[in-house]
């Protein structure tokens, strides 16, 4: 229950963050799944009889089942071959939902009332009512397990590749929740047609579908998790980057005022929030690059070169120059590359910078 809570907690944050038809389809999913794990629990169950019927538990537990798989299987469906033909696929795959959920509803309603809800065993599995209802949710189920494995490798072609590590786990528990739902079909057809009620299928079947159930709310949820780790992992760096360029910085603004941006005032907790730290990294980024250009006149034409090989020499470069604008020395008054040329993003404008920072406060970079 503790993985299904932080797995739909998690989904539910998504949703909430980009509320699309695939965010929906995995969310109904695992909510579908948790609110039938609950249904197993008598304080649940005993009370959802009482009001409602003997058996009324087992059969929304296995509807609940079979809802979330189908969401889960039009998930995957939908990321395989796109929206423009995911809504005719949509309607087909409520053809067998809606006939398993018919037939399970029909097959409770035909068990002898003393017998609704009770599970396969020995003395209940020849019973038609029983053998009929768990046998048709079972077929829905392996149904339902199969396919969406097959539109996981179709989908596999195109995903990232946190996403395909995520998925090969995810198919991994469906395929074991499968094979325990398989051993279950036949431990059930066997005993019903032939008599026999062999027990150890169902011992095997049990573990396989527990082993399932882990490893895929493990899937689904890793590539969030990896994302996440991530995320926390540039949060930090910008927090110490922001710190180690604040010697240059300084330096800068005392010249040139102006360069700093202004903001409207923000609460302590949007200043260690993850948008505030990156915003206020980006922003000393930006300022130190425009106290550098209106400073470039007083520089030599190589600087950005010098910046990049020799920081300290870059650094007593920039003293000079700061000393010599301060006493009001006249300048060429032509801008000049201060960082080097060929950077693609601003991360790769951030290592001299840092360098040049370093050198600026007598550290090592």
């Amino acid at each position: 229950m503790l993985l299904f809570a932080a797995a739909l907690a998690w989904r539910i944050y998504q949703l909430v963050r980009a509320p699309s038809v695939a965010n929906w389809a995995v969310t109904a999913a695992i909510a579908g799944f948790a609110a039938a794990f609950l249904l197993l629990l008598p304080a649940i169950s005993v009370p959802l009889d009482e009001v409602f019927g003997r058996g009324a538990a087992r059969v929304a537990n296995n509807v609940l089942l079979a809802g979330g798989l189908c969401s889960l299987v039009i998930f995957f469906l939908g990321s395989a071959i796109g929206p423009r033909r995911r809504y005719g696929r949509v309607a087909a795959e409520l053809i067998p939902l809606a006939a398993a959920i018919t037939l399970m509803v029909v097959a409770m309603g035909l068990t002898p009332e003393p017998l609704r809800g009770m599970d396969t065993t020995a003395s209940t599995v020849h019973v038609s009512g029983i053998a009929t209802f768990y046998l048709g949710a079972g077929l829905y189920l392996i149904y339902g397990l199969l396919a969406c494995i097959w539109w996981i490798g179709r989908y596999f072609r195109v995903a990232d590749r946190n996403l395909r590590i995520g998925l090969r786990i995810g198919a991994a528990g469906l395929a074991s929740m499968a094979a325990g739902s398989v051993l279950r079909a036949l431990y059930i057809v066997i005993a019903w047609v032939f008599g026999p009620a062999v027990r150890v299928l169902l011992l095997i079947a049990a573990p396989l579908v527990i082993l399932g159930i882990v490893a895929f709310l493990c899937g689904v949820t890793y590539p969030g998790v990896r994302a996440r780790f991530a995320a926390l992992r540039r949060r930090r760096q910008h927090r110490r980057q922001h710190e180690r360029l604040a010697p240059l910085w300084t330096v800068l603004v005392e010249a040139f005022p102006s360069i700093e941006l202004r903001s409207a005032p923000r609460r302590r907790w949007e200043r260690v929030s993850s948008r505030g730290i990156h915003r206020a990294y980006y922003r000393r980024v930006i300022e130190i690059r425009d106290g550098l250009v209106q400073l470039s006149p007083y520089l030599a034409a190589d600087f950005a070169e010098l910046a990049e090989a020799d920081p300290d020499a870059a650094a007593s470069a920039l003293r000079s120059a700061l000393t010599r604008h301060a006493g009001g020395e006249a300048s060429d008054g032509r801008a000049k590359q201060v960082l080097p040329a060929g950077a693609d993003d601003l991360e790769s404008d951030v290592r001299p910078l840092l360098a040049l920072a370093a050198a600026v406060s007598g550290k090592a970079a």
